[in-house]
């Protein structure tokens, strides 16, 4: 009878364990969140202790919102950490830019065929839907640009805002204000690129 009490109290301290680690995580982002309201104003939305914290505010006279999550990766072996940031700035074009890593190869294959082109030495992929965007697109302008926001999984730029996921190895790091101010930077300048209007031959 012993063992089995004994097991549970186990799984039992494990799981407080683990909720405790996540608390920890939780509030050293709610703290670099904090700075954020600091500088920029706004508010941290974190329902519960064990909860995620998100933080919104006010970039450039927009609204933002910056929040982290996770996805499953390789079956459900591991873990993949994104930091997520939607700036409701309107985008002047519509596209969106996608990292290769993140796609999988069904998704590279389904790219066959679309308007595409690839961005820092194939590291990267926009996609439009329109050929003529496509050939209008300063892609030298975009690729100066993605140095600042790299890596990342993709950054959707349309009429309504844009949405960024950022590739995170240390979330505690990438929710500082120091690596998100350049996120802001990066995607604000996207949203007011626009298209050439001449096209080099």
């Amino acid at each position: 009878m012993i063992y089995p009490l004994l097991g549970f109290s186990l799984l039992l301290l494990f799981f407080a364990v683990l909720i405790w680690l996540r608390k920890v995580q939780y509030d050293g982002i709610h703290r670099n969140f904090l700075n954020l309201v600091d500088h920029y104003g706004g508010r941290i939305v974190r329902p519960g202790f064990a909860s995620r914290p998100k933080y919104s505010g006010q970039f450039k006279d927009f609204p933002i919102t910056v929040s982290f999550s996770t996805e499953k990766k390789n079956e459900g072996k591991s873990r993949q950490f994104y930091v997520s940031v939607f700036l409701q700035s309107p985008g002047k074009l519509n596209y969106t830019i996608m990292s290769k890593n993140w796609l999988s190869e069904p998704q590279l294959q389904a790219l066959s065929g679309r308007f595409i082109h690839w961005l820092r030495d194939r590291e990267y992929v926009v996609e439009v839907t329109d050929k003529k965007l496509l050939r209008k697109l300063d892609v030298r302008l975009i690729e100066e640009i993605l140095s600042r926001l790299h890596p990342f999984a993709y950054v959707l730029v349309s009429k309504r805002g844009l949405i960024l996921e950022k590739l995170s190895h240390n979330l505690l790091q990438d929710t500082e204000e120091e690596y998100l101010l350049p996120l802001f930077e990066g995607m604000y300048t996207l949203s007011n690129l626009t298209a050439r209007r001449r096209i080099s031959s």
